[in-house]
């Protein structure tokens, strides 16, 4: 008897495989996935806690050029930011102000004839409360001194410092209380950290 004729073969058959096909999709999926990172949650008791002084990182005020002293909590207590601290408190009131006119995008030429653009996300798409986000595009933040670009690109960051600047304080916001995260990727707020010392 030919497999064809027997329709109780070709039915197994056909079971057959299909169950071989889902368990190589099956494999292949195991395979495909990537391992899944698990995010584990403390409780942090926030009674008596006494800010103390800690460097944090790429933050940092333009019109100072070096990194802020963020007032913060003690290791022992979680090291979060004190929010109550007066230079929180001010960037976070002048950042409010403006609110309004996020998210702001805006494209210029530089005097050393580079076309930047600037993205200041709007207030959902900041990091925190307390810092002011600015993407700062089309310039080569990989530049080193003694690059043929280095100087150009420090001027044309600088100079759209100043821009910014001139922005905010048209909008009623005190740019100097303000603490600012200069775009998103480490080597481009370590760059931009350089430029403005």
């Amino acid at each position: 008897m030919k497999l064809s004729e027997d329709p109780k073969k070709q039915i197994v058959l056909f079971i057959f495989l299909l169950l071989v096909l889902f368990i190589i999709m099956f494999i292949f999926d195991i395979f495909s996935k990537k391992p899944s990172k698990k995010v584990i949650k403390t409780a942090i008791d926030t009674n008596n806690i006494s800010p103390t002084t800690q460097q944090i990182n790429n933050i940092t005020q333009p019109s100072v050029g070096k990194n802020i002293l963020l007032p913060t909590y003690s290791p022992e207590k979680g090291t979060g930011v004190d929010l109550e601290n007066p230079k929180i408190s001010s960037s976070i009131q002048e950042i409010q102000k403006l609110y309004p006119y996020l998210p702001y995008v805006f494209t210029f030429k530089t005097t050393t004839n580079k076309e930047v653009s600037i993205i200041i996300p709007d207030k959902d798409a900041q990091i925190n409360s307390w810092t002011l986000t600015v993407n700062i595009f089309n310039l080569n933040y990989r530049s080193q001194k003694g690059d043929n670009d280095y100087i150009s690109m420090k001027n044309s960051f600088v100079e759209t410092t100043q821009f910014i600047k001139n922005w905010i304080k048209e909008k009623g916001a005190d740019y100097n209380n303000i603490m600012f995260n200069w775009g998103e990727q480490d080597y481009i707020q370590n760059k931009s950290q350089e430029w403005l010392e």
